[in-house]
């Protein structure tokens, strides 16, 4: 049985960033230690023959190199959310008819736009 947790239907805010490029809240994490940050987020993909989206769960694993404390540089978020979605749709977990659409991710509790994807 497929697993298809709920989209987020409401319009979502962009992440604030500081000036210095490093995300300017406290993303929820779902790990964190010495070397990296794993930020939960979800992948909303298009379906050509659905009527409405699906989504899935994403981990995205930021080097502790590229935070500053428990917030990641925009940059490497995004760079986060790119390998994410490269290795879910690579990994044979999405069908080939799935379109990535969107990266959400929460902070404090909110969804936020992490990445959004062009329409092919």
């Amino acid at each position: 049985m497929s697993h298809n947790p709920p989209t987020f239907s409401w319009p979502l805010q962009s992440l604030p960033v500081a000036s210095d490029d490093v995300v300017d809240t406290d993303l929820d994490l779902c790990l964190s230690t010495p070397s990296t940050l794993v930020v939960k987020a979800r992948l909303e993909v298009a379906e050509p023959d659905a009527g409405s989206p699906r989504s899935m769960d994403l981990a995205l694993v930021i080097p502790r190199s590229k935070c500053r404390g428990e917030r990641p540089r925009l940059a490497a978020l995004l760079d986060a959310a790119r390998a994410a979605v490269a290795r879910t749709t690579r990994a044979g977990t999405t069908p080939l008819a799935c379109l990535p659409r969107r990266v959400i991710a929460l902070a404090g509790g909110r969804p936020h736009l992490v990445a959004a994807f062009d329409a092919a």
